[in-house]
């Protein structure tokens, strides 16, 4: 049996990427190799990932277009509570970008037992006329990303693009997040402009804004919306939990005002398999990561958000 067929026939007996790698003894890096092989042969296989970075392949008999710009991330059953880091603009290439913030942050995780990092956009900064361009091109802005960007083999990074990103399409026909996704295994990509994150019987909304296009019409519906584009900590909630994420960078989008540096801790609590409350912790990086603020915010279901909307009307 070839090593390919091997493969398929550990996913068929619904083995994890962890497990496969153990009794192959192959590297993650060499499964992947793989499974790419596998796909392009034909074998349509959808993707589960795990809270721990662990993936399980499910079989699919057709591509599904409500999919798109969406991924699950598996839960344990038991589990009510469920923990991980959210960054945005970092915007690498420019030269107020700093490699050692987004080390402060994997060593964070590591410590705190966090496993998934969520990106709200703006990865690099793009082919935008800049003064403040420390590498030139987008290639050379990604190739970067691509080498010296931290690896941990058990952090994963879901990333969602933004309008930075989304220029090297727009004017270069260079579409970042392939390039990404195929070069570095622990990132995995959602989309451009917005994506859906499942959990249980619940899901987030990651987003940022294109700018030049619009942004696709989904996630409508969620309870929770994680915002990168705004590059200042700011929070909302009624009914629904609004995040703008703070940039892991020093770049500002108003040359007058300063950027601190920081990054989320988000906590949330499941009730019957809904999110039902959720914690925000922020977290600045000033040569090490200190806790300026917490908010706390019960989240309701669609039903009870209208009502609450409704009242509010009435009030007026």
């Amino acid at each position: 049996m070839s090593m390919n067929d091997s493969i398929i026939n550990l996913i068929n007996q619904n083995k994890s990427l962890k497990e496969i790698c153990k009794e192959l003894n192959i590297s993650e890096k060499q499964f992947y190799l793989r499974i790419k092989r596998i796909i392009s042969d034909g074998n349509l296989l959808d993707p589960c990932y795990c809270y721990d970075s662990n993936i399980y392949y499910n079989k699919a008999n057709k591509l599904d277009e409500k999919q798109k710009n969406s991924i699950s991330i598996s839960l344990p059953s038991k589990d009510t509570d469920f923990k991980f880091i959210v960054i945005s603009d970092l915007h690498i290439g420019n030269k107020k970008f700093d490699m050692d913030l987004v080390k402060h942050v994997y060593e964070y995780a590591a410590k705190n037992n966090i496993h998934v990092i969520f990106n709200c956009g703006d990865f690099i900064e793009g082919a935008y006329a800049s003064d403040n361009l420390l590498l030139k091109t987008t290639n050379e802005q990604v190739e970067y990303l691509i080498k010296k960007y931290p690896y941990d083999k058990d952090i994963r990074n879901y990333v969602i693009f933004g309008n930075h990103d989304y220029h090297s399409i727009l004017y270069e026909g260079f579409d970042i997040s392939k390039k990404i996704e195929n070069s570095r295994f622990d990132m995995v990509s959602i989309g451009y402009g917005k994506g859906v994150v499942n959990m249980k019987s619940d899901s987030i909304l990651l987003q940022h804004e294109l700018s030049v296009v619009e942004n696709p019409d989904i996630g409508r519906d969620n309870k929770i919306i994680l915002a990168g584009h705004g590059h200042m900590m700011k929070t909302k909630c009624n009914g629904k939990f609004i995040l703008c994420v703070p940039s892991l960078s020093y770049v500002s989008p108003d040359k007058k005002k300063e950027i601190v540096p920081g990054f989320i801790e988000l906590s949330l609590n499941f009730d019957k398999k809904k999110i039902e409350y959720v914690e925000a912790k922020h977290l600045i990086v000033d040569n090490s990561v200190k806790e300026v603020s917490i908010s706390k915010c019960k989240v309701k279901s669609l039903m009870e958000q209208n009502y609450i909307y409704n009242k509010k009307d009435k009030w007026k």
